[in-house]
């Protein structure tokens, strides 16, 4: 028999290891930022400067990306737990629709349990949220470059950026070869990456502590 595991409960798994990894890395990274600081602040005046003048809306939107970046990933379980990806083997369009006959299974009751359990509408949500994350990516990186950022945070949204383009092509591949294992765990992983990746853009925009830098000189 082949075993099966309830979507809730891959989800929700899937959630508490994303929550608790992005809790770990951002400890990380605040943590190593510290202690550099502390270690040099002169090398880090510059950057405080331009830290600054960053718009609040830039930061915000750099939140929100992140986010989406864990929603879809949220998706992407239902996707694995309900087999979704066995469906519609084909893209951009399902069954030659942008949005299929049967995105609604009204033997589902109540409907709203569709979003969860129906395999077609799992897959088209998922393909939305992922189109979705890829333009807010790529609208975040073109408002990133209108505003003097230090290198590190440039190098960040240009690999969030990179990394977004590769994870869509690996979830398209995933889907159109018929979901072999390598390539979903590679997927998988780079759904990780992205969150890394986005986390670390949010972590550079962040003020730097050059007060308690300059207190414990003192």
């Amino acid at each position: 028999e082949e075993g099966r595991v309830s979507p809730y409960r891959l989800a929700t798994h899937l959630s508490m290891a994303f929550i608790l990894y992005t809790g770990l890395v951002n400890t990380g990274m605040g943590l190593s930022t510290r202690a550099k600081v502390l270690a040099d602040p002169s090398r880090f005046v510059e950057t405080a400067k331009l830290l600054n003048h960053v718009p609040l809306r830039l930061k915000g939107a750099a939140m929100g990306v992140a986010s989406l970046v864990g929603l879809t990933a949220f998706s992407g379980a239902f996707v694995a737990g309900n087999h979704a990806g066995m469906v519609y083997d084909e893209f951009p369009t399902m069954g030659g629709q942008w949005i299929p006959d049967d995105l609604v299974n009204p033997y589902i009751q109540p409907l709203w349990k569709n979003v969860f359990e129906h395999d077609t509408m799992v897959q088209w949500n998922h393909r939305v949220l992922a189109m979705t994350t890829l333009a807010s990516v790529t609208a975040l990186y073109a408002a990133s470059r209108r505003v003097p950022l230090p290198p590190n945070a440039r190098l960040a949204a240009n690999a969030m950026l990179a990394m977004s383009g590769v994870q869509v092509s690996l979830g398209i591949s995933t889907l159109l070869l018929h979901v072999p294992v390598p390539l979903a765990s590679a997927h998988q992983m780079g759904s990780l990456t992205l969150l890394t990746l986005s986390l670390w853009f949010v972590h550079t925009l962040l003020p730097l502590p050059l007060k308690v830098a300059a207190s414990s000189a003192g």
